[in-house]
């Protein structure tokens, strides 16, 4: 009984070191992910399952933002055949070694089409876990997110709590006929985050009420 409580405290301040490098390597990174904390367990789980929800209605999924995997390792354990694009290459390889299955792309998530066009013939759903707030605003990633719409496609996007600091991409995006709707809020996170789900103005998918998806 006894022996097994050096075991547990070992156990534990392992993790706790795992979580410290982890939150570290967001530091670094925030240029990159837009946050100083890596996402939780609880909001992994939950976008896992939002997406692999409405997996059956569109030919392709895409993850973007891959970060430390917390929520990426998830969706893939529901969905093994999606792609995963990721633009740092640390957080990237360190994927690809934990699951040497996956199949990840190392790239900006804009040039999404250039380094798989085939897609462009299929109805993508993207879930989106890059940041797009404030100076993460990116021309480039709304006009992706409008074509993927505009061929009959889903983007759910991750959304920091406060929204009004990602509202200049949300409006953008109204703008340009994609409405949004929000999927749901996970409050065991720093910061809390949501999760909206975008699709074109005249797509045949509605939403039913809770953030669930219908033909």
């Amino acid at each position: 009984m006894l022996d097994s409580v050096p075991n547990k405290l070992n156990s534990g301040l392992l993790k706790m070191r795992s979580y410290g490098q982890d939150k570290l390597a967001y530091l670094r990174r925030f240029s990159v992910t837009g946050s100083v904390c890596p996402s939780t367990r609880v909001f992994g789980e939950r976008a896992a399952v939002e997406v692999s929800s409405a997996a059956h209605l569109f030919d392709r999924i895409v993850v973007a933002g891959i970060g430390n995997g917390v929520v990426a390792g998830r969706i893939l354990d529901r969905c093994p055949d999606a792609i995963f694009v990721e633009c740092d290459e640390g957080f990237a390889a360190r994927f690809r070694l934990a699951h040497p299955r996956a199949a990840v792309v190392t790239d900006r998530l804009e040039r999404l089409y250039e380094d798989l066009p085939e897609l462009r013939g299929c109805k993508v759903l993207l879930a989106s876990f890059v940041p797009t707030a404030g100076r993460f605003y990116s021309d480039e990633a709304a006009r992706l997110f409008v074509e993927i719409c505009s061929r009959g496609g889903l983007i759910m996007q991750m959304r920091y709590v406060p929204h009004q600091m990602s509202t200049r991409f949300f409006d953008g995006m109204k703008a340009r006929g994609i409405s949004s709707t929000r999927l749901f809020t996970v409050v065991r996170n720093l910061p809390p985050v949501s999760m909206y789900g975008l699709l074109a103005n005249t797509a045949l998918i509605s939403w039913r009420p809770g953030g669930s998806i219908s033909v």
